[in-house]
């Protein structure tokens, strides 16, 4: 029928009250406003991030995962000199190696996968929140990954806790996605296989990315029996995606075992990965704060009344699962590995592993929980749509007060700064220098080859194999040097050695007689954010002592005490070396100076030396049971008459002044 051209358009226009269009209307709106919040939430996470790549020095792991990336350039697959496959974090491996391919490999193409990754998952837990609870879930969630401290530095490191975060995330929903009860059969039979496979995918890819990912399937297999009873897990179209898992399980093991001969026993033999004390008292400092500290804790307490809420209405249903409301099945489903892990973590993890990373896996599931009990909470309480948004953006509020200062420390908390010490080193290496350090990928990394020496004595048994009957490291190929006479082999062979360390490392990794021989030989070059290049320009032969005296028990000095000392013969306008041998009487938490005095009989000093004990290699915040020697050297006035001197000591704060202890006469010298 022909239209009347005396009909307005607006009688022309279809009828815009049908509801299909409202809908549609009201979905493309909540799209929108979606897009535009996840979008706030990747401007500020890039920003966090970003400083951290830009201003932060690469944590020591780092430099493996580029390391391998460059092998991998240079080879396809990331074999270390040594012969040995680096196998922790293949795909964060070859992304890397991808990244630099693209854009030529340094420190920040190499942290920008992990930025991106660690980006991912702030869209990802909001998708997810909204797709499984409702947008101001997703919105609470994302917000909390977005400001959380871990997140920001672990998506600003080159390592692969932001891949592995990424695809866990994914794992998780995914498997809820393959059991979710649904109110019809036909819905929950719908395409049961392709979720599976997705399930299985995910959780490969997490599995590449890091092995802890096998701690995720026992809970997750639980829960799907649970959701679907264990004749479920049999069925044609779910069993292949379990089997593809444990394949993927058991090739990962044996990629660990042929590619990295060894490393698996040894670990197991040194610091075991699994050890069944259930000492969760000493497990759970380690942990807490992620959960109580005073800004995570809101979070922790919502995520229990999610929970306990969730098992109400389950109760309520006589433990079956399909009635529960979607709301509530998704707080169980996602809560349930978190706690897993928790409780492994806590009670079978060996005592060398209890570090916070390991949780940063199932973290969003914690925010997930959280926000889900925090959401749920106002819904109770708030009936109008609009004031249970508005009530949303006030805890959005209070979670960026309470997060936004935590969020801004992880920028800029500087770690150990070895890419700074060897960029030295590299700048002032000569033909025949001898370099050496606990450090070996960050050397071969930076300097462009690796260091010739491994220098360590404790804790490196893992990361050791033979070659050709030479222990030489793992990652690079540089000979193990873990004897004091080997090193002292080393400093008289050699016109310069240069040992690059970090004063931690110095003061726990190594013998006394090392450490006295690193303060005797070497000079601080430099220094940078706690680690050192120290420099032994040929052999330093050291003064022939003729006056010692020890003290049973030791000399107290406040928190050091005094073991003993030597000196030199005194002789009038002659140096006078005197060593001094100091120990930790109790915990130091700052630099102590000592000062050496040379006393007449009346009490007048008549000459002296102040300096940090171990020449400042080793601070006093890190001196502990082993003695280590104070070295001082004295001007003697040339018109000293012969007589009998006293030689005092003092121990200070160089900040302050202030006095720890002293001065204290510790012995007499005579001057012929």
């Amino acid at each position: 029928m022909k239209t009347s051209p005396l009909v307005s358009p607006q009688e022309r226009t279809p009828n815009i009250d049908d509801p299909k269009r409202a809908d549609r209307r009201v979905v493309r709106r909540g799209l929108w406003a979606s897009l535009a919040m996840v979008s706030l939430l990747l401007a500020l996470g890039f920003w966090l991030r970003w400083q951290h790549v830009q201003h932060v020095s690469l944590h020591v792991d780092e430099f493996t995962t580029l390391w391998a990336a460059r092998r991998t350039l240079e080879l396809g697959a990331p074999i270390m000199p040594s012969g040995v496959l680096y196998t922790r974090g293949l795909l964060a491996t070859y992304v890397t190696a991808f990244a630099g391919a693209l854009a030529g490999l340094d420190y920040v193409t190499g942290r920008l996968p992990a930025l991106f990754f660690n980006l991912a998952t702030v869209a990802a837990i909001f998708a997810i929140g909204r797709r499984e609870w409702n947008g101001r879930v997703g919105w609470l969630a994302a917000l909390g990954l977005t400001l959380l401290p871990e997140a920001i530095i672990w998506g600003g490191r080159a390592r692969f806790y932001a891949p592995l975060q990424f695809f866990a995330l994914l794992t998780v929903w995914a498997a809820f996605w393959a059991v979710k009860a649904s109110s019809t059969e036909r819905e929950a039979n719908r395409g049961i296989l392709k979720r599976h496979l997705l399930f299985a995918l995910f959780f490969l890819l997490a599995l590449f990315s890091q092995e802890q990912t096998v701690l995720l399937y026992p809970p997750l297999v639980l829960g799907m029996a649970l959701w679907r009873g264990c004749r479920w897990l049999l069925r044609r179209d779910v069993w292949p995606a379990h089997a593809l898992i444990l394949a993927g399980m058991a090739v990962r093991y044996v990629i660990e075992i042929v590619g990295q001969p060894g490393f698996f026993e040894t670990i197991q033999a040194e610091r075991p990965y699994v050890t069944p004390r259930f000492d969760v008292a000493t497990a759970w400092p380690a942990y807490a704060p992620l959960l109580v500290a005073p800004e995570r804790l809101p979070w922790t307490l919502t995520a229990l009344l999610a929970v306990s809420a969730a098992l109400v209405a389950l109760v309520q249903h006589r433990l079956r699962v399909v009635p529960v409301k979607p709301f509530h099945q998704a707080t169980l489903f996602f809560a349930w590995p978190f706690l897993f892990v928790l409780l492994f973590i806590l009670t079978l993890v060996g005592g060398q592993w209890r570090e916070a990373r390991y949780l940063f896996l199932v973290q969003p599931l914690w925010l997930l929980t959280g926000a889900a009990g925090a959401v749920w909470l106002i819904e109770v309480l708030l009936t109008p749509e609009r004031w249970r948004w508005m009530a949303t953006l006030v805890l959005s509020l209070a979670v960026v007060w309470t997060g936004w200062q935590p969020a801004l420390a992880a920028t800029a908390r500087q770690v150990e700064g070895y890419d700074r010490v060897f960029e030295y080193v590299a700048r002032h290496l000569q033909p025949g220098d001898v370099v050496m350090t606990p450090q070996p990928p960050a050397c071969a990394l930076v300097l462009g080859q690796p260091c010739d020496y491994y220098a360590v004595q404790r804790i490196y048994e893992e990361f050791v194999i033979t070659r050709n009957g030479v222990t030489v490291d793992r990652w690079s190929g540089a000979q193990l040097l873990n004897r004091t006479d080997q090193l002292e082999s080393a400093l008289r062979s050699a016109s310069r050695v240069w040992l690059v360390t970090d004063a931690f490392r110095l003061a726990t990794r190594y013998e006394s007689d090392f450490q006295r021989m690193v303060i005797e030989q070497f000079d601080m070059a430099f220094q940078e954010r706690g680690v050192m290049a120290l420099l032994a320009e040929g052999w330093r032969e050291q003064p022939t002592y003729s006056i010692r005296r020890t003290f049973d028990p030791p000399l107290a000095f406040g928190r050091l005490e005094l073991l003993e000392w030597r000196a030199t013969t005194p002789a009038a306008g002659q140096p006078l070396h005197v060593e001094l041998t100091w120990r930790a009487a109790a915990s130091i938490d700052r630099q102590l100076n000592t000062s050496v005095r040379l006393v007449s009989e009346e009490g007048a000093v008549l000459t002296q030396q102040d300096g940090p004990p171990a020449r400042g290699v080793i601070p006093t915040m890190l001196f502990f049971e082993a003695p280590l020697p104070d070295l001082k050297l004295l001007a003697t006035p040339a018109e000293l008459q012969p007589g009998r001197y006293h030689l005092a000591a003092v121990v200070y704060d160089p900040d302050t002044g202030t006095v720890e202890a002293g001065p204290l006469l510790i012995g007499e010298l005579e001057l012929e």
